[in-house]
């Protein structure tokens, strides 16, 4: 009978088990270990609404919350309750500086904390200076954990003074949502100025 030649089965075996463990660990310590996870800012809300429309456009969109004690929050009054208007974009006209252009038509509203019940989330189409509609995209994130997507909805605002209800959403007593619709619901007064 000859010898047998080779790597034996075992230490095949042991080898690759040594293998993944070492990968487990490597992994594991690049997940939990705080100096090997890429740095994060903590964002202080629950909530975040988005509102964007075209980089290129000149149109003013004004992005308007209710929240269900009734304080709306919007360009004139940024801080209204436990929300918060980020930025009051005017299309292009607020989008450079020297030599600094910001291709970007976004406003963000978060909501540092939560009321139980409804939230109307509105855009208002302040100054119209391109031709044709403008496609405005609106989303909900929650902001716990991991940031998600909760709802998302485009409208077309086509003249100064359109507003439109995007989406309302309404919150139990834990903070998460319980019911989204489309009803519409003015909150524009008539004449707002700048």
């Amino acid at each position: 009978m000859k010898p047998r030649r080779g790597i034996s089965q075992i230490f095949v075996v042991d080898f690759l088990s040594a293998l993944v463990l070492l990968l487990f660990a490597l992994v594991k310590l690049a997940v939990f270990d705080p100096k090997h996870r890429p740095p994060r800012i903590d964002t202080y809300g629950v909530y975040a609404v988005t509102v964007a429309w075209p980089p290129a456009s000149d149109d003013d969109v004004d992005t308007y919350v209710q929240d269900p004690e009734g304080d709306i929050a919007y360009f004139s009054n940024p801080d209204a309750g436990l929300m918060h208007l980020e930025h009051d974009d005017l299309g292009r006209t607020n989008d450079t500086i020297g030599a600094v252009v910001v291709n970007h038509n976004g406003e963000r509203e978060v909501l540092r904390g939560t009321t139980p019940g409804e939230y109307v989330v509105n855009v208002h189409m302040y100054e119209k200076l391109d031709p044709g509609g403008t496609r405005v995209a609106l989303a909900l994130y929650r902001l716990r954990g991991e940031d998600t997507q909760v709802t998302h909805r485009t409208v077309t605002l086509g003249r100064t003074g359109d507003e439109r209800t995007a989406f309302r959403f309404t919150l139990n007593a834990a903070g998460d949502v319980t019911d989204e619709n489309e009803l519409p619901k003015k909150l524009v007064e008539k004449g707002a100025v700048r």
